[in-house]
């Protein structure tokens, strides 16, 4: 009887070693994503995929306003979505986690479109339970740090390109989590996607430092020529104002619906009325008037990046 005892328990202890090591596994069908290497030691705890969805790429620090919590300027992007959720084992800092994945990110000529920490990030809060969907990822705000980029991989010996959200947290418990979303866009629209995501100052400096041309986003006008949006103006002023030597050429650009014979001077004429009326409203936001020239060609040079091409106005480094 004493014998069969002692291989009840011997038993009993095995099968808790066996269950004890279990619980340090990944989450079943979980993975890394490839190329990307985990912190070492860690394990995911969470992970999820969304096929065709609709994402929103957080380039502001998260914010309530009128009862919707948002980013306070975001990018409704569409593509393959993968979700990863490190646990990190004790001992280690935040920041030290974040450079970990960070580095990886912005490798092969990647670029960081937003970044922030702590308080500046906004509401953990938000981050944890509206935009990522993931509680265990809430904590104080000062141990936060987030990072939209974007980036590239291989898969299956075929080129992937994306945009990737980082996000490290310490919660309250001192535990410490590292997520990461990966945004895949399929085909033709990825290249198509990524040359038109110009909603932050620094990705729009970028652009301008790397092609030395932009259509300028987030502008409208009326039927009339008149200026009704200029929250792109905001961002290109801040730019010029990061940049005290960049000077540009503010091209207005229209084509006539249709057959649009014998309107060529008058598509001329409108096309320089907006872009005069850019160049006011950047000279209103502070910018010297004597950095910005006006421009109108009508519907002489049709070709343009992806985005808006009938009625633009871009702006070229001089």
């Amino acid at each position: 009887m004493r014998v069969v005892r002692h291989r009840c328990l011997w038993l009993v202890a095995s099968l808790l070693i066996l269950c004890s090591g279990s619980l340090t596994a990944d989450v079943a069908g979980s993975s890394d994503y490839a190329g990307f290497q985990r912190f070492p030691g860690s394990e995911i705890v969470d992970y999820r995929t969304e096929n065709s969805t609709i994402y929103p790429l957080a380039l502001g620090r998260m914010q309530r306003v009128t009862g919707s919590v948002s980013a306070s300027e975001s990018e409704r992007l569409q593509g393959h979505l993968r979700r990863i959720t490190y646990a990190i084992p004790d001992g280690f800092g935040a920041e030290e986690v974040y450079n970990h994945f960070r580095s990886q990110l912005l490798s092969v000529g990647q670029r960081e479109l937003f970044a922030c920490q702590g308080r500046g990030c906004g509401s953990s809060n938000y981050w944890a339970n509206d935009h990522f969907n993931n509680r265990i990822l809430y904590g104080p705000e000062a141990g936060q740090y987030y990072m939209a980029s974007t980036f590239q991989s291989q898969s299956n010996g075929e080129e992937v390109l994306g945009y990737a959200a980082l996000y490290v947290v310490r919660r309250g418990n001192r535990r410490l989590y590292a997520h990461l979303d990966f945004l895949e866009l399929a085909g033709a629209q990825a290249e198509q996607q990524r040359a038109d995501v110009l909603t932050t100052a620094q990705a729009m400096q970028l652009r301008l430092e790397d092609s030395g041309v932009i259509v300028i986003p987030g502008i409208s006008f009326d039927d009339n020529d008149v200026l009704t949006e200029d929250q792109g103006l905001t961002l290109l002023a801040d730019v010029l104002q990061r940049d005290a030597l960049l000077e540009l050429h503010l091209v207005g650009h229209m084509q006539e619906e249709g057959d649009g014979q014998g309107q060529l001077q008058l598509l001329q004429q409108r096309s320089l009325q907006r872009a005069e009326a850019v160049r006011q409203r950047l000279v209103e936001l502070g910018v010297d008037e004597d950095r910005l020239e006006a421009h109108g060609v009508g519907p002489l040079a049709p070709y343009c990046r992806p985005g808006p091409c009938q009625q633009r106005i871009e702006a070229v480094v001089r």
